[in-house]
């Protein structure tokens, strides 16, 4: 484990000695001191899955930095799920991207764990809305083939969360990265 050593005025490795009193030697210098843990707080947070949220909560250390775009477990009523930073509110009442845990009165997050998927199915003139509901680790490729109701389609385009475009063969992403799956009706051979 690595701590600060106020003898080396860095951080070095460190051997736990005694658990109960907290004590860690550094393996630099030898010196002996005590290392508290950090306590942990309890964050707000409310997580979104589609047009749903609920309100939850995150542990967190004091001085964990909490960023857009991470990656939390919510603990809600029943249970845990996996939520996806999308703003942060801090006790100021002000929004960001990035804080202290310490500074934060209440996490959004995006429910990332099951997510669902927008599909527009083509064939010829007409297109069809579909959902799909899926893991959001759940990868999809660009010329697969999906199997909806007894029917083939081919992906040909995928529109991500962050404006981008994928659109060649091979091209892969994360259902919890998909805004929208656009896929042509393929008769079968």
């Amino acid at each position: 484990m690595y701590l600060y050593c106020e003898t080396c005025k860095e951080e070095t490795e460190h051997e736990l000695i005694r658990a109960e009193k907290h004590l860690y030697r550094c393996k630099e210098c030898g010196t002996v001191s005590q290392h508290l843990p950090e306590k942990t707080i309890k964050v707000k947070a409310i997580i979104s899955s589609g047009p749903e949220s609920e309100v939850g909560s995150v542990l967190l250390k004091k001085s964990d930095l909490v960023e857009k775009g991470d990656e939390l477990v919510v603990e809600v009523e029943e249970g845990f799920k996996i939520g996806e930073v999308t703003s942060i509110e801090f006790s100021n009442g002000r929004r960001g991207e990035v804080g202290e845990a310490k500074d934060i009165q209440t996490i959004w997050l995006r429910d990332v764990g099951e997510v669902i998927v927008k599909i527009s199915l083509h064939k010829g003139p007409v297109t069809t809305p579909y959902k799909l509901a899926t893991s959001g680790e759940t990868e999809f490729e660009v010329g697969e083939v999906l199997n909806i109701d007894g029917r083939n389609f081919r992906i040909t385009r995928m529109k991500l969360i962050d404006g981008r475009l994928l659109k060649k063969s091979g091209d892969k992403a994360r259902a919890k990265e998909i805004k929208r799956i656009y896929a042509m009706y393929e008769r079968r051979r």
